[in-house]
């Protein structure tokens, strides 16, 4: 399992008519941390450049503090591999005021070019295995 981060900040397009983020967007910026962890783990090369692509094959969202305009978005998150596929747990806290906001758990997966689901790379694998803490 590997631990890292990424921080956002709110768009005003983002938004509901209620002045929070919408729901959907929440989701966006759980793919946004796994492009982040694909690029600063180095696995650009491992996975892209050999033509397979992460996908998400499921998801499931818990939203608890709402997120507004500028506000920045501190998204701490998880990667394990399991049974093949890979599960992404996503904690999303405002920074402002330290509060969780939203929690997303995602079962990923790699696909080819053909849209085949394909066995995860080992480079992956023992990034992921690596002790971070």
């Amino acid at each position: 399992m590997n631990h890292f981060e990424c921080k956002l900040t709110v768009r005003g397009y983002e938004l509901d008519s209620f002045g929070h983020v919408n729901n959907s967007v929440y989701l966006q910026y759980a793919e946004t941390a796994v492009w982040n962890f694909v690029k600063v783990s180095g696995m650009m090369d491992e996975t892209l450049g050999k033509g397979l692509f992460p996908v998400v094959l499921e998801s499931k969202q818990r939203y608890i503090h709402e997120l507004k305009l500028l506000e920045t978005v501190r998204i701490e998150t998880t990667i394990e591999c399991s049974g093949g596929v890979l599960l992404a747990k996503h904690k999303m806290y405002n920074e402002t005021t330290g509060k969780l906001s939203c929690k997303v758990k995602c079962k990923m997966a790699f696909v080819n070019r053909e849209r085949i689901i394909c066995d995860i790379p080992q480079a992956v694998i023992d990034y992921l295995e690596r002790d971070t803490k």
